[in-house]
């Protein structure tokens, strides 16, 4: 693997372009978190140690990843309805291609032997009318997808997979855990004999590429994060997708987020992991990054590759975010006893 030491300075010079994007509303609107000041403005933790987390959370990624942190970092969330168009199918690296939505990132890994697809929207209808449609824009045939990987089974990342399996006979891949548990919403697919449980540290080949997968529960108890190689015009790196977004709100399952932020570190460290993915636009800035890579211009870096330095600002970035919602919750817990027995 070659090391690219001057990516991050490049991701960050290019960041009059993504402005420009952000200018132009690609994000439809959604709230955005820059700097320490802002994080104080608008995060609204209170607890010292909380405050004190949410700053270095703004300190490690407000300048790459400013949707994402507003997303992560708040004291108390708000949810606000995305207003933008899809973004237009793209190859985004080499054989590496975005077919989703405004919301959901969804990734096609085609092979010699087939496609790889990670995840597979909510419906029928969107796998349909959304991947399907995408991948034909793009060239490719829905009827090659070998390997469905779901990374948790929240309705929005599985509810496709059936029709997709229907149409081309692919495998589907899930965690044990989030297989054989109660999704919120939605019916998961019945396991069909060629379907397969994926394990902790599983490598998935496919047409002489590989993606390693890893379990990283606290999104939901199965939640599969990724790993793979990509290249970019022929030069090669390595793409980190970690599979949930959402940070729970009570403290137990923050922590066990958190450890697995830590074991998807470890993973990224040994890997050398110098690109990061998402399967939602809001855990990537992934509509301002298809914006820039749609302008791209010959020579210019691929906005997705933020270099080692950048792969560890994400993992600061969100590693803060979870321990900041830690230190307010327990805080909060703290003080709400104290009142208690004061009040006695």
């Amino acid at each position: 693997m070659k090391t690219r030491p001057m990516l991050l300075a490049a991701a960050l010079l290019a960041a009059p372009t993504l402005a420009q994007d952000r200018a132009a509303s690609p994000n439809g609107g959604r709230p955005e978190i820059h700097t320490v000041e802002e994080m104080r403005r608008i995060g609204g933790y209170t607890a010292p140690g909380a405050r004190a987390y949410a700053d270095l959370a703004a300190e490690a990624g407000g300048k790459l990843w400013p949707v994402t942190l507003y997303y992560r970092c708040q004291a108390v969330r708000e949810r606000r309805p995305l207003k933008a168009p899809a973004p237009k199918p793209i190859e985004v690296f080499d054989r590496v291609y975005s077919i989703g939505t405004a919301e959901n990132n969804i990734w096609a890994i085609d092979t010699d032997d087939g496609i790889l697809l990670l995840d597979a929207l909510t419906s029928e209808a969107d796998a349909r009318d959304v991947i399907v449609a995408n991948m034909k824009t793009l060239g490719l045939d829905p009827k090659r997808i070998r390997i469905i990987v779901i990374t948790h089974n929240h309705f929005d990342h599985f509810g496709g997979a059936a029709y997709l399996k229907a149409l081309s006979g692919a495998k589907i891949g899930m965690s044990r855990a989030d297989w054989t548990g109660k999704p919120t919403m939605g019916t998961l697919p019945v396991k069909a004999a060629d379907d397969f449980f994926i394990e902790d540290g599983q490598v998935i080949t496919l047409g002489g590429r590989s993606v390693t997968a890893l379990l990283t529960p606290g999104h939901t108890p199965g939640t599969i994060s990724l790993l793979f190689p990509v290249s970019d015009h022929g030069v090669p790196h390595m793409a980190s997708l970690f599979g949930g977004q959402g940070s729970p709100r009570d403290v137990a399952s923050l922590m066990t987020f958190r450890h697995s932020l830590d074991h998807f570190a470890d993973y990224t460290d040994r890997m050398q992991a110098d690109v990061v993915l998402s399967n939602h636009t809001v855990g990537d800035d992934g509509l301002t990054r298809v914006a820039a890579l749609q302008r791209r211009r010959a020579g210019e870096p691929n906005p997705y590759v933020v270099g080692r330095e950048g792969v560890i600002r994400y993992d600061a970035e969100w590693r803060n975010c979870l321990s900041a919602d830690i230190d307010q919750a327990i805080a909060g817990h703290k003080a709400t006893a104290a009142a208690s027995r004061d009040g006695a």
